[in-house]
């Protein structure tokens, strides 16, 4: 676990575990959009989002089990909980390596924060932590990205050292991803 005594939030990073069910599936039920709702449960945009109601336990397996053995078509990642008091308030995980698709879209790092806690700064707080983890660390060099019109995700990525690359044409009806690296190593 890693905390942070200085931040204006005292968020706590955890790996997955059976015990934040109920703040995970209360979060996911505040999720708007099929967006949101996909990033929450961080498995892919086709798998059900259903999952973590019917085996809550079996998909913190599968999330965990991600760090040493990437399913098809993804890569090993990282994911840590963000967790404020008892309430699980966000999730970012670090994709362990880049593939086409992370390249370009993806990045090295994702991240989703409860509507109800956004604005609070706990996007950039989770970022913050995870920068120091020493799966970024031995990354080195991350790619972030954000949606062209997500403004919360870029001022996080900024605050947290990112600079801009580039904004980068992703596909009919798709908006534009903004590409930012934060290099650790200097």
């Amino acid at each position: 676990m890693k905390t942070c005594d200085h931040s204006p939030v005292k968020i706590t990073l955890t790996t997955p575990n059976p015990s934040f069910k109920a703040s995970f599936l209360a979060g996911l039920e505040e999720m708007q959009n099929d967006s949101d709702q996909s990033a929450w449960v961080y498995l892919g945009d086709s798998s059900p989002r259903d999952i973590p109601y019917k085996d809550f336990e079996s998909y913190v397996q599968t999330l965990l089990k991600r760090e040493n053995e990437a399913p098809v078509g993804f890569v090993k990642d990282t994911t840590y909980w963000a967790i404020l008091g008892d309430e699980m308030v966000g999730r970012i995980s670090i994709r362990h390596h880049l593939n086409d698709f992370l390249k370009k879209i993806g990045g090295h790092i994702g991240y989703i924060v409860r509507p109800s806690f956004r604005q609070k700064g706990i996007a950039t707080e989770i970022l913050r932590q995870a920068l120091q983890s020493s799966k970024a660390q031995s990354i080195g060099k991350l790619l972030l990205t954000c949606d062209e019109e997500n403004i919360a995700s870029e001022k996080s990525i900024v605050k947290n050292g990112g600079i801009f690359e580039s904004t980068v044409y992703v596909g009919e009806n798709r908006p534009r991803k903004k590409h930012f690296w934060i290099s650790l190593n200097s």
